[in-house]
């Protein structure tokens, strides 16, 4: 009977996730009515996102230039990559903490996929994640760089696609968001002291992962970045948006991530599941 039960909870979950996915409708409406009440009434409104980290990328850019003595032509070009996908990437781990007491009004009404709010997260993200990608032409047009200067002689991939190579990391690193949003979304409606514990982690993962400083400052220990979650889908994205290839041991250990995160995560939701309404 308990072998019966639990396969029975996995089948609700996996049930949960086809809905959640085929109300594509819901969830993105969701996600686009989150940005418009975000800057309601706001002069500039949606491009208060990419003005404010043209701001920060630019200012910053300058003065870690003079600190890390590296010229502001490398410098800047790294950083407005880095941190449009950081931006991403704790704009999803941050929003994680709170996104089933935010759908609470929701959960109560009506009996909705738990995935719906996931994808509705992710969505939020995105808009932003787009309004911010707008800064990387702009940079690398001005600092006259174009994806593809650093890829090897020999290579099968042309240089003027190179940059599409961050298609598929870009896919990756959401596959990851999805399954690291959903487990978060449970553990921080259940435990209401995580969402302190968590962003303080994210404090530390900022300064520990090479968004800010290159690879290059570690010399030889560099290696010691593919033990860091986030450098690993950092890397899979941004490089190749600045014109060089992540190596396969990168896809290989985001792969190894993103297994790690199903195998955690899937049980959790299965068991779970019905129990989140009951927490909010």
């Amino acid at each position: 009977m308990p072998q019966e039960l639990q396969i029975s909870s996995y089948q609700r979950a996996a049930t949960d996730f086809r809905n959640g996915m085929a109300q594509w409708s819901i969830w993105t409406l969701l996600g686009f009515s989150d940005i418009r009440q975000r800057y309601k009434r706001s002069k500039f409104g949606q491009m208060w996102i990419t003005l404010s980290q043209a701001i920060f990328i630019v200012s910053i850019g300058i003065v870690y230039s003079y600190l890390f003595k590296q010229p502001t032509g490398k410098l800047i070009p790294m950083l407005a990559v880095n941190m449009v996908i950081w931006t991403l990437i704790t704009g999803i781990v941050t929003d994680s903490t709170n996104v089933c007491v935010q759908a609470g009004i929701y959960l109560r009404q009506d009996a909705l996929p738990k995935t719906v709010f996931i994808m509705r997260l992710l969505v939020r993200n995105l808009i932003i994640f787009a309004h911010n990608l707008l800064i990387v032409p702009l940079v690398l047009i001005y600092f006259w760089l174009w994806p593809g200067a650093g890829v090897p002689e020999g290579t099968s991939i042309w240089p003027g696609l190179i940059g599409l190579m961050a298609i598929p990391g870009l896919i990756l690193l959401l596959v990851a968001a999805f399954l690291v949003a959903l487990l978060l979304g449970i553990l921080c409606t259940r435990y209401r002291d995580l969402p302190q514990i968590v962003a303080n982690l994210l404090q530390i993962a900022f300064f520990v992962t090479p968004v800010m400083w290159p690879i290059d400052l570690l010399g030889d220990k560099g290696w010691l970045v593919s033990f860091n979650p986030f450098a690993v889908f950092l890397r899979i994205v941004a490089e190749p948006l600045r014109g060089t290839l992540p190596g396969p041991g990168a896809y290989a250990a985001a792969f190894v991530i993103i297994a790690t995160l199903f195998a955690i995560t899937w049980p959790l939701f299965a068991k779970y599941r019905a129990r989140i309404v009951y927490w909010l």
